[in-house]
């Protein structure tokens, strides 16, 4: 059996309180294209989601590049306003609330270089 795609994100180093890293990953199981989120949580832990808000199946920034909300506190929908926590992408606020976004699994190497599995 072959390793899962690994995808280079970027290095660590380039995460900050509302600084992340992006990169298209596999697609989804009906060929639709995905995109990796990767930020740090409160505690400075890596965390990394699809680009995917759970209430309609648009990205989360819409395009704009915008993920936090104004306090910088969760991911928000750009488009209806949801929140999501970081530590674990569930929603609190909005249409979907009460449902996470999809994680995704990811390592860092020995030279800080974060990369997306699957």
């Amino acid at each position: 059996m072959s390793d899962p795609l690994r995808v280079r994100v970027g290095p660590r180093s380039s995460l900050g309180p509302e600084r992340v890293l992006t990169a298209r990953i596999s697609n989804d199981h009906d060929g639709t294209p995905r995109e990796v989120i990767v930020l740090l949580d409160d505690t400075g832990g890596l965390r990394a989601y699809v680009n995917r808000c759970k209430h309609l199946p648009i990205p989360i920034d819409g395009g704009s590049r915008r993920f936090f909300d104004d306090d910088g506190r969760h991911l928000m929908c750009g488009t209806h306003g949801a929140l999501f926590r970081r530590v674990d992408g569930y929603c609190i606020e909005g249409p979907c609330r009460g449902r996470a976004l999809d994680r995704v699994e990811i390592e860092v190497d020995e030279s800080g270089t974060i990369w997306a599995l699957g």
